[in-house]
């Protein structure tokens, strides 16, 4: 998802770009705006952020679609296994 929101972004920067004069400006503040920090700004959040599975997957309600969601595409059997779960969990 966050791919395509910066695809997105990207392309509407450029767009932006292609305006007059006084849409540059615009642009560039955008540019500025979006840009990620650099990695030596994140190093600390490494310690904070936990990464669990546990955390991630189970607590994490959009941790718990996506991971469904790459094995009901990408790993069936497993999701096979999750559909078992939840019928039983319920």
């Amino acid at each position: 998802m966050e791919l395509e929101n910066i695809v997105a972004n990207t392309v509407y920067l450029k767009a932006r770009e292609g305006g007059s004069d006084s849409n540059k400006g615009k642009s560039k503040k955008w540019r500025k705006i979006l840009q990620f920090p650099h990695i030596s700004q994140c190093i600390q959040l490494k310690a904070k952020i936990d990464v669990s599975y546990n955390y991630v997957i189970d607590q994490q309600p959009i941790g718990r679609i996506l991971f469904r969601s790459f094995c009901e595409h990408k790993r069936p059997l497993y999701f096979r296994y999750i559909a078992f779960l939840d019928s039983v969990v319920r």
